[in-house]
C-alpha cells in the first residue's frame, strides 16, 4: 500500500514524528507511525492532539486518522507500560488517550479512521468514537482489558453502545476476542469495507465528498447527531457504583498479573482479587 496519493496542496511534517500531518484541499490527515505495534502512548496522544491544533488552524472541513499502511497493526492501544500498578485509575478523564477521544467527539468536522490491519483495546474505542469507519478484509476489533485484568471506563463502554448492538458488545468485552471485518461491517461498525488496494481511494473519496459540502451545515449535523445519539444519562447512584467497582478492580492482583502475565508473554492466572 502506498503513501496517501489524494490532491494535497501542501504537506507539512508533524511537530512530532509519532505523528505527521498532511493538509490539503481542505483535508487534514494524521498518520500514526510508532513501531512496531503504534500504541496510543501518551506522547503519540500529546502528538494527536497537537495534529487536530494545527487542522483547526488550517479550517480543514475532514479529518482522516490513520496509521503507517506498513505497520501489520493499526494500534494495539493502550502502552501497557504506562498502566499504573499501584490501584489508580489508568483510564480518567485527564488521561492523553481519554482527551483524543473529547477532541474527535468535540471536533466541528467530521474525523473518518482509515482502517488497514487490526486494532486493539483503547485503538477501538478511538475507531467508534471516530464518525465514519472505513476497513478491508485485514480489519478486525478486539477490546482486550479483560485479558489484563483492566476495568473499561464508563464512557468507553457508551461509545461502543453507540456503535454496536448490546450482546455484541458483552460477548467482545467478555472474551477479549476480534471482530471480523464482515461482521464490523454488518453490525454497523464499519461505513465501508474494501480490498486493500482501494482503501486510501475510497476513503479520499469519501473525504473530498464531505469537504465539498456546506461546512457549517455538515458541523451542525454532528452536532446533533452527537447530542442525539448520547441518549439518556447515568444516574448518580449508578454512576457510583460503577466507579467504586472499577477502583477495586484497578487495585487487585488480577491487574498486576495481568500485566506481568503480558511481559512474561504466558496466560494470565487470574483469581478474582
Amino acid at each position: 500500500m502506498q503513501p496517501a496519493t489524494a490532491p494535497v496542496e501542501t504537506q507539512k511534517q508533524g511537530s512530532a514524528q509519532l505523528v505527521s500531518t498532511q493538509i490539503g484541499n481542505n483535508i487534514g490527515i494524521a498518520t500514526i507511525s510508532k513501531p512496531p505495534v503504534n500504541s496510543l502512548s501518551s506522547d503519540v496522544c500529546d502528538a494527536l492532539l497537537k495534529s487536530f491544533d494545527e487542522f483547526e488552524r488550517a479550517n480543514v472541513r475532514v479529518v482522516v486518522i490513520r496509521a503507517n499502511p506498513n505497520a501489520k497493526i493499526w494500534s494495539a492501544g493502550h502502552d501497557i507500560r504506562e498502566i499504573p500498578l499501584d490501584g489508580h485509575d489508568a483510564v480518567t478523564w485527564t488521561t492523553g488517550f481519554e482527551r483524543v477521544l473529547h477532541r474527535v467527539r468535540s471536533c466541528t468536522v467530521p474525523v473518518i479512521t482509515m482502517l488497514h490491519s487490526s486494532v486493539w483495546g483503547a485503538a477501538c474505542d478511538l475507531a467508534v468514537t471516530c464518525d465514519l469507519a472505513i476497513g478491508t478484509p485485514n480489519t478486525t476489533f478486539a477490546i482486550t482489558p479483560v485479558k489484563l485484568g483492566i476495568s473499561y471506563n464508563t464512557a468507553g463502554m457508551s461509545h461502543f453502545l453507540g456503535v454496536l448492538p448490546l450482546h455484541i458488545v458483552k460477548e467482545m468485552v467478555f472474551t477479549g476476542n476480534p471482530l471480523s471485518a464482515e461482521d464490523a461491517l454488518r453490525f454497523g461498525l464499519l461505513n465501508r469495507l474494501v480490498s486493500p488496494e482501494k482503501l486510501e481511494a475510497t476513503t479520499m473519496e469519501i473525504a473530498a465528498t464531505i469537504a465539498s459540502r456546506a461546512p457549517l451545515a455538515v458541523s451542525v449535523v454532528k452536532a446533533e447527531l452527537g447530542s442525539l445519539s448520547r441518549g439518556a444519562p447515568m444516574s448518580a447512584d449508578e454512576f457510583e457504583f460503577i466507579q467504586a467497582a472499577r477502583r477495586a478492580a484497578f487495585q487487585s492482583d488480577d491487574l498486576k498479573e495481568g500485566v506481568k502475565s503480558f511481559f512474561e508473554k504466558r496466560p494470565p492466572v487470574f483469581h478474582g482479587n
